[in-house]
């Protein structure tokens, strides 16, 4: 098992049993083999490689697809969300000391995990796994550093009601942003009968000139919006769907978490955890690119075709299909072949499609509802 080969094992969905998953790999790499590999073996070898190269394969997916200019904008935006989730780690002595619980009605050890999203093209620009001890804020603000050290070009930053303070706000100064505000930000907010009103925020020697609006949602509830974009850019009634894009990433967590099962980790230390952790993202991004490709051939076929609905590639289908096929292409030393190998892939993942219904709405889950067993069928 050399440095590739525990590269590759390790980004091919290990989400059974080790040994299991270990007995699979090698026989895919030789059929007649007749030495297994043990988890132990194959635990020691990994423990050898930093999780920087796993990182290194998501960023050179995220760097791809943050600078191509044919990406999908809204107007002449790139469209972000940053958000954050906890998830939960295996008991081990390491992970408790490295990500503590902080937690009374559990022992277990948890970390938060934040991601910069392009919510419109499904694909992470960045993210990192903390302690839960670290704050969504500080999280949110290495994102807008890497992103402003990785790109020139303007974004559309949308974030929920965590977030919102008037350093954030100074630090979206070059960027376009839209916050969803929580009572209590600002007593002249508060107290405004407008509901498309500029006003002057302070931070420190800035002067910060913002936009809010005061939208009426169908439960009846105000949302409370506060932003940089001109009345010449977006009109009042457009920001109640600016805002609902930032669903994307509630989404993509759900993908996350259950199609991709990023808790399900195949080590109990701190290096395995993360090399998991980035392997993961690395595998959302290639599954997104797939994707795009793949919905394309679905448009192309579908363009002539009087339907009712509009057809988009079966994600669990594409998650199951990429494992084993993925690192396949990937040992092909031929370039030719590689492409010939994904094109085929691709051609096949693009007769699995489901219908796309927008504008669908759902009640949030409760947390009864959340412990209810999934009905979903799993890919892996």
């Amino acid at each position: 098992m050399n440095f590739r080969k525990v590269m590759y094992c390790c980004i091919n969905f290990l989400r059974k049993s080790l040994q299991i998953e270990l007995d699979n790999y090698m026989e895919l790499l030789d059929k007649d083999i007749e030495t297994p590999l043990t988890k132990q073996a194959f635990s020691k070898a990994r423990q050898h490689i930093s999780p920087e190269a796993f990182k290194e394969l998501f960023e050179l997916t995220s760097q791809e697809m943050l600078n191509d200019s044919d990406m999908k904008k809204l107007k002449k935006y790139r469209v972000y969300a940053i958000d954050g989730t906890e998830i939960e780690l295996s008991r081990s002595k390491e992970l408790e000391k490295e990500y503590p619980p902080l937690r009374n009605n559990t022992t277990a050890p948890r970390a938060r995990v934040s991601m910069l999203y392009d919510v419109l093209n499904d694909c992470i620009i960045d993210t990192n796994m903390q302690s839960i001890s670290v704050s969504e804020r500080i999280m949110a603000k290495k994102h807008l550093q890497y992103y402003e050290e990785s790109t020139d070009g303007k974004g559309l930053f949308i974030l929920d009601r965590g977030y919102p303070s008037r350093e954030l706000i100074s630090l979206l100064e070059n960027q376009k942003y839209v916050i969803r505000l929580q009572k209590s930000f600002n007593k002249e907010i508060d107290n405004s009968s407008e509901t498309d009103f500029e006003m002057n925020l302070h931070y420190k020697n800035q002067e910060l000139k913002v936009r809010v609006l005061k939208l009426r949602l169908s439960s009846g509830e105000i949302e409370v919006l506060i932003t940089n974009l001109t009345r010449e850019e977006f009109k009042k009634t457009d920001f109640m769907n600016i805002y609902a894009l930032r669903w994307g990433i509630e989404t993509k967590y759900d993908l996350l978490k259950n199609k991709l099962q990023l808790e399900n980790f195949s080590g109990k230390t701190v290096t395995s955890v993360l090399q998991d952790f980035y392997a993961t993202m690395y595998l959302s991004n290639m599954a997104s690119a797939i994707k795009i490709e793949s919905d394309e051939i679905i448009a192309s076929n579908d363009n002539n075709k009087e339907l009712k609905h509009t057809y988009v590639t079966n994600q669990n289908i594409l998650i199951g299909k990429l494992k084993n096929n993925l690192i396949l292409i990937m040992m092909n030393d031929n370039p030719k072949h590689r492409e010939m190998l994904l094109n085929k892939l691709i051609n096949r993942l693009s007769q699995y499609k489901v219908t796309t219904v927008p504008n669908r709405h759902f009640p949030r889950p409760t947390e009864a509802h959340k412990k209810k067993r999934s009905k979903n069928k799993r890919a892996l």
